[in-house]
C-alpha cells in the first residue's frame, strides 16, 4: 500500500510520524545482541552433551584463526580453561588471555580434500564449524556454527543407524534439515542443542557413509506445508499409531500431524515391545500371578463383591481366574490413541447371605416366651460357591499396570497397549518408543526395506498434504588463512615436538586408492608392519591422520600401503578411504 502526503501537510506531523515509525521498527525487531536475520545455510548448535565445567580440549585439524589473531598448525592441541571468570587458551607452553569470550573461526583449507574441523575433548569425530566459547554461571558454554549440510552429516547417523536403507536415511535427512531450518532463531545465541531435546549431533564420522550419502543426495530438500516449513518431528517408534502434536504437547493442532494407523512400524520386528503374561487360571493364593497385580485385583474384587451383597472380608472369597483383559477409554477422547484403563474380567468364588426366614407363615401367638439363642455369625452366610458371572475390575494403565508389570518404555507414559489372547493366558503388549509424532524411524526402515518405498513416499505418509521443495543451503567459508598466521606461537619448540605426518604426493583417482589412519584415538599410533602378520616386525608407528596409497588389498583384512617415505602393511579396520566426499 502506498501513502501520499498532501502539499499542505505540516512538517511537524511528518516528523512525528517518521519518529513513531522508527520506534515501531526498533521494538518490533528486538533480537539477540548482534543477531542478524536467520541464515538458512548454517545452524548454531549448543554443545550440551560435552557437559563442560572449567576446561575444554580442542584439537585443530583444519584452518582456524583464534579471535582473528592466531593460527595453528594442523594437529595442534589447545587447552581452554576458565580462571576467575576469564578464558585462557594454552598451547605448547604459551598462554593467551581471551577474556569473557573467544572464537575459533574456520577458513577454507588450501587442500579441499583434507580434513577441516576440530576434535573436541579428545574425541575422534570432526566438528566442522566455527567454535565460540563463553562463560555462563561459572561454566564454559560452547556453541558451534556449522554449515547446515555438514551439520546434518553429524545428525543423521546418530538419529537413524547407518545400516538403515538409503531411502529411509534420505527421509531422515529431509526431516532433520527441515527441523533445523524451522528452529533457526536469531533472537538467541543458538538455534538447537546437540541432544534429544532437538536433534542428536555428534560431529562427522567418515565411516558413516550411508548417512553422508543420504544427506548429499537430498541437499537442500525440505518439507513445507502451505508454503511454510513444516514441523517435521520424528520419533524412534510410534507403536503402530502416530500421535497428534496436540495430544503430545498440548500446544497446537497441526493438520499434518494427526493420529493414523501405521502398520509398517507395527510389522517391524525391531520396534520396541514390552510384554507381560496374565494366566487364565489363577492358582491358590495367586501363586502364578504377579504379587502386586494379585493384591490390586483382590482389592477391586472385594469392593465389587460387597456391592453385590457377597461376603468380601479377606479370606472369605477367592480369585479363581481371569476370563478377559480389555484396555479401554482413550486419554484424549476419540476412538484411537493412548488408553486410560484395563478391565480385568475375573472369575471368583464367594458366599451369599442366607435367608433365615421360613417359607411358611410364622404365628407370633405361638412364639416362645424366651428368645432362642442367637445364630453364630457364620451361619448367616451360605457356602463358598463359584459365581455365575465374571466380576469386572478396572485398573489405570498409567501408572498402575505399567509399573506393576514393568512395561514402561517411555518416561512420557504414552505407550500404546493391546492384548493378545492365547490358549492359557492373555499377553499384554506395550509399544511406542518416543513421543510418537511424525516420522517413525522404525516405520520408515520397514517401508524402505520391505515395501521398497522411497523417501518421498515415506515423507508423504508421515506428513500428509505436505510438499518437498528445494532450498539453497550453500555456504561459503572465509578465504584460506595467510601463511604468516600459521607460525607456531610461544617459545622455541621443546626437544619432543609434535610428530609431523609423512608426505604423500599421490592423489586419489580412478585407479588409485588413498586411505588415512582414523580408527585410533588422536594420541595413539598405528603399527606399520614389514609383513601382513601381527607378529611381524614393526617398521614404524603411524600417526592419526597419516595418508597412504593402497598398493594392494589382501583377502584377510591387511592392506599393503606406502607413503613417499616408507612402505608396509596395516590392518584395514584402522583406516578410512579418502574420496572427494570423504576427505
Amino acid at each position: 500500500m502506498r501513502f501520499c502526503w498532501k502539499q499542505t501537510a505540516s512538517k511537524d506531523i511528518k516528523r512525528a510520524v517518521v519518529l513513531l515509525a522508527a520506534l515501531f521498527c526498533l521494538f518490533a525487531n528486538l533480537t539477540y545482541p548482534g543477531a542478524k536475520a536467520a541464515d538458512s545455510s548454517k545452524v548454531r548448535v549448543l554443545l550440551e552433551s560435552l557437559k563442560l565445567a572449567d576446561r575444554m580440549t580442542v584439537g585443530v585439524y583444519g584452518s582456524y584463526l583464534l579471535d582473528n589473531r592466531l593460527g595453528f598448525q594442523r594437529g595442534s592441541k589447545l587447552e581452554i580453561s576458565l580462571r576467575s571468570g576469564v578464558l585462557w587458551v594454552h598451547y605448547e607452553g604459551a598462554a593467551y588471555r581471551a577474556g569473557e569470550r573467544l572464537s575459533l573461526v574456520r577458513h577454507q583449507a588450501e587442500d579441499k580434500l583434507m580434513e577441516n574441523g576440530l576434535r573436541l575433548q579428545g574425541g575422534l569425530n570432526l566438528y566442522t564449524g566455527s567454535l565460540s566459547v563463553t562463560v555462563l554461571d561459572g561454566r564454559l558454554r560452547a556453541i558451534m556454527e556449522i554449515p547446515l549440510e555438514e551439520y546434518l552429516q553429524g545428525v543423521v547417523p546418530y538419529e537413524m543407524a547407518d545400516d538403515f536403507p538409503l531411502e529411509a536415511l534420505k527421509a531422515q535427512a529431509i526431516a532433520a534439515r527441515t527441523y533445523a531450518l524451522a528452529n533457526l532463531n536469531p533472537k538467541t545465541d543458538h538455534d538447537v542443542v546437540d541432544g534429544t531435546n532437538d536433534q542428536v549431533y555428534r560431529g562427522l564420522d567418515g565411516t558413516k557413509t550411508n548417512a553422508i550419502r543420504a544427506v548429499s543426495e537430498t541437499t537442500g530438500v525440505v518439507c513445507t506445508y502451505q508454503g511454510k516449513l513444516a514441523q517435521c518431528y520424528y520419533t524412534a517408534s510410534n507403536g503402530g499409531l502416530t500421535e497428534s502434536a496436540l495430544n503430545a504437547w498440548g500446544r497446537e493442532q497441526i493438520d499434518y500431524l494427526q493420529i493414523q494407523e501405521d502398520k509398517y512400524d507395527l510389522e517391524n520386528p525391531l520396534s520396541v515391545v514390552r510384554s507381560a503374561a496374565i494366566p487364565k487360571t489363577v492358582h491358590p493364593g495367586g501363586a502364578n500371578l504377579n504379587p502386586q497385580l494379585y493384591a490390586r485385583l483382590l482389592d477391586g474384587l472385594a469392593a465389587r463383591l460387597a456391592e453385590r451383597g457377597y461376603r468380601s472380608e479377606a479370606g472369605t472369597f477367592t480369585l479363581d481366574g481371569v476370563s478377559g483383559v480389555w484396555p479401554h477409554s482413550t486419554r484424549f477422547g476419540g476412538e484411537r490413541g493412548v488408553l486410560r484403563w484395563v478391565r480385568f474380567d475375573l472369575s471368583a468364588s464367594a458366599s451369599a447371605p442366607v435367608d433365615d426366614q421360613d417359607d411358611d407363615e410364622v404365628s407370633y401367638q405361638q412364639a416362645p416366651l424366651t428368645p432362642e439363642p442367637a445364630l453364630h455369625p457364620e451361619a448367616r452366610w451360605g457356602p463358598m460357591l463359584p459365581l455365575g458371572q465374571p466380576v469386572s475390575v478396572d485398573l489405570p494403565v498409567f501408572p498402575d499396570v505399567e509399573e506393576i508389570l514393568s512395561l514402561s518404555i517411555n518416561v512420557n507414559q504414552n505407550e500404546l497397549i493391546r492384548v493378545v489372547e492365547e490358549e492359557d493366558e492373555f499377553r499384554i503388549l506395550f509399544t511406542r518408543y518416543g513421543h510418537g509424532v511424525g516420522l517413525s524411524q522404525r516405520g520408515a526402515e520397514w517401508m524402505a526395506k520391505t515395501y521398497g518405498w522411497d523417501a518421498r513416499q515415506i515423507m508423504r505418509f508421515y506428513y500428509p498434504n505436505t510438499e518437498l521443495v528445494q532450498r539453497d543451503t550453500a555456504y561459503s567459508l572465509p578465504p584460506p588463512i595467510p601463511g604468516d598466521y600459521l607460525a607456531t606461537p610461544g617459545p622455541v619448540p621443546t626437544p619432543t615436538p609434535r610428530p609431523t605426518l609423512m608426505p604423500l604426493t599421490t592423489k586419489p583417482g580412478i585407479a588409485v586408492r588413498v586411505v588415512r589412519v582414523s580408527g585410533i584415538s588422536a594420541g595413539s599410533t598405528l603399527n606399520l608392519r614389514a609383513r601382513p602378520d601381527l607378529a611381524s616386525e614393526i617398521i614404524m608407528r603411524l600417526q592419526f591422520g597419516q595418508q597412504m596409497e593402497v598398493v594392494r588389498e589382501l583377502a584377510d583384512g591387511w592392506l599393503e600401503v606406502r607413503t613417499d617415505v616408507v612402505q608396509g602393511f596395516v590392518r584395514s579396520e584402522f583406516v578410512t578411504e579418502r574420496t572427494p566426499s570423504n576427505p
